[in-house]
């Protein structure tokens, strides 16, 4: 998700950290799955630095594919690997009547002071939700803090349309396979956030 160029400021000018910054700085709980692969890769005989991009290449197409959809863009030519994610992703856009609102919507949070931008703003079955797609092999509990945290944006700026549930799709890094995850309340992840939150502000004064 794109940090606007100039950050993120509060009303009065402040400059107050993104959802990305304060989350990948501070928390670290899908590491020993990553930490388990790498050690995988080397029982089995492998350079983890060289299969790494290998695996992730079919999952980064698919995904590459699967949001220029979600952009109201047509690909101009589907490889033939990625045919069976994508038909998968479309059966379950025609199921959940996805309309996708927006595109990259830049919010801060005044109350909680951070910023964060939402690449698909979307209903499904009419329903307002946050939406996010994640090439990974895996779904982790900081994906889970980060919607929970783009839902308090996008409820704090828009509270006559709040937020009814967070939708995960997943592409597999290293076979393209396409998933679906739903969470009707996320509101532990996003205490977790605020603890987050605080966190980096101490973190900077006392490495002061």
């Amino acid at each position: 998700m794109p940090t606007p160029k100039a950050g993120y400021h509060l009303k009065s000018g402040e400059k107050v950290p993104g959802v990305t910054t304060i989350i990948g700085g501070q928390l670290a709980w899908s590491k020993p799955a990553l930490l388990w692969w790498a050690w995988d890769q080397g029982r089995q005989g492998k350079d983890f630095r060289e299969t790494k991009d290998d695996a992730a290449d079919l999952g980064t197409r698919v995904h590459a594919l699967i949001e220029m959809e979600m952009r109201g863009q047509r690909p101009a030519e589907i490889p033939a690997d990625c045919e069976s994610s994508l038909l998968a992703f479309y059966e379950w856009r025609e199921a959940f009547r996805l309309q996708c609102t927006g595109s990259e919507i830049a919010l801060v949070s005044e109350k909680y002071r951070y910023g964060g931008t939402i690449d698909y703003p979307a209903l499904l079955n009419g329903r307002r939700c946050i939406l996010d797609l994640k090439t990974s092999k895996g779904v982790y509990p900081d994906h889970r803090i980060q919607l929970a945290a783009y839902g308090q944006l996008w409820d704090e700026a828009h509270p006559d349309d709040p937020v009814t549930g967070y939708h995960l799709l997943q592409v597999g890094k290293e076979n393209g396979s396409f998933g679906h995850y739903y969470w009707p309340s996320l509101a532990k992840e996003f205490e977790a956030f605020f603890l987050l939150r605080n966190l980096y502000d101490l973190q900077k004064e006392i490495g002061k």
